[in-house]
């Protein structure tokens, strides 16, 4: 049996807390949760269903309970720390994307994986396993287009999903350098991954212009909880309770605040190691939730949709929301396109967790896996991108 502690609980790691206890109960014992929020732990762990010891410091978690792996899912700014510190402490970990934020953190990172080269370390980013990117992998792999010459992606949030970011501590650069981190580094690590090759160059703009205290409102406040306008704003909210049992943070901080310093809206141009150029856009207050990724080849190109059509305005994540999902090649000289069947999956984000949980918690865990290295990556793409809006110009992403 394989200790597992929780360092971060978070609305990430119920779903992977879920998975152990339902499907890898025979391999893995969650040992031990640790978080700086005591309330949100214990609402955490009775939303579970998980009767462990419960710390607000590492090091006392490590020293009462000695587990073998630690799942990080903490605020994204302190990833890096309980990643180095868990390394060298020779414990395994699986973190949670972003593997961190910025640069520095992962020239942090990298140090202490040569420290710890033995040391089973990876980074949790499920979006390449989602069926439409797998299917789009096989594809490219075995010349469906032939060689690959340009890639677009472009990701769109729904007015429920993108709100919800900046209801919460994502809003504060910060903590989580924007979405370009928190959201948009598996779809980098997910154009990694297709083009077998990472960005070296970057050139991007971006805004906010849907949210904080610029945009068009008519309320404001601090938490909807305690605003003196939350029977009346449209866009007020209810927070569950019992899980955010906290005084130190809830997930419902104005939309219209002052303090949200990130972007809505961005765009980026990438030039890859391998000559490959790529455009990526993300919107955060669109109609619709998911992303159209196109891609063209010398023989081809490849036209992937992966879209979910709002049914309830209090489904978070999509989950019962209708979906759009096909892929299409389109040949030169032909003028009737190739419908590509996809392989589906069932479960959350598409089936993608099942596929990653399977991997993650195999024995021994799988090679394929999306390594630090992987995830170092995605961040640096992710941190370009915020660099090029901040200073105006054409970022070296590997500098």
């Amino acid at each position: 049996m394989k200790r597992v502690a929780i360092v971060g609980c978070g609305l990430r790691m119920l779903a992977f807390a879920r998975a152990l206890c339902e499907s890898y109960a025979g391999t893995h014992e969650i040992i031990a949760l640790m978080d700086i929020d005591a309330g949100k732990m214990a609402g955490f762990a009775r939303a579970a269903g998980l009767q462990v010891p419960q710390y607000t410091d590492f090091d006392q978690l490590c020293a009462a309970c000695h587990p073998e792996l630690v799942l990080i899912g903490t605020v994204d700014a302190f990833h890096a720390e309980y990643l180095v510190r868990a390394l060298d402490r020779k414990i395994g970990v699986i973190c949670e994307k972003p593997l961190c934020i910025n640069r520095l953190q992962c020239r942090e990172i990298l140090a202490a994986r040569e420290r710890n080269p033995e040391v089973f370390a990876v980074t949790s980013h499920n979006s390449r396993y989602r069926p439409v990117a797998r299917t789009l992998k096989k594809l490219l792999a075995g010349g469906a287009i032939g060689r690959v010459l340009s890639l677009e992606y472009h990701e769109t949030l729904d007015q429920v999903h993108g709100k919800s970011y900046f209801r919460r501590w994502n809003s504060r650069r910060a903590l989580s350098n924007g979405l370009q981190l928190h959201k948009s580094s598996h779809h980098f690590d997910k154009m990694n991954y297709l083009l077998e090759s990472h960005a070296v160059e970057v050139s991007a703009s971006g805004a906010l212009i849907a949210y904080g205290a610029r945009a068009p409102h008519r309320f404001s406040g601090e938490h909807c909880h305690t605003c003196a306008h939350r029977q009346e704003c449209p866009d007020a909210i209810e927070y569950d309770h019992d899980l955010f049992d906290s005084t130190l943070y809830t997930p419902d901080l104005c939309i219209w605040s002052p303090d949200i310093d990130i972007e809505d809206t961005f765009a980026a141009s990438i030039r890859f190691a391998n000559g490959v150029f790529a455009s990526y856009s993300l919107c955060a207050y669109a109609s619709y939730e998911g992303e159209v990724i196109h891609i063209q080849g010398d023989n081809g190109r490849i036209e992937a949709r992966q879209l979910q059509y709002l049914s309830r305005t209090d489904d978070l994540h999509n989950q019962k929301a209708v979906p759009e999902e096909s892929i299409r090649i389109f040949r030169f000289g032909s003028a009737t396109p190739e419908e590509v069947p996809i392989e589906r999956e069932s479960g959350s984000h598409g089936g993608a967790d099942k596929l990653l949980f399977a991997e993650l918690f195999a024995c021994p865990p799988a090679a394929s896996l999306p390594t630090l290295q992987d995830g170092i990556y995605a961040v640096l793409t992710g941190a370009s991108i915020v660099e090029s809006i901040q200073q105006g110009r054409k970022i070296s992403v590997m500098d």
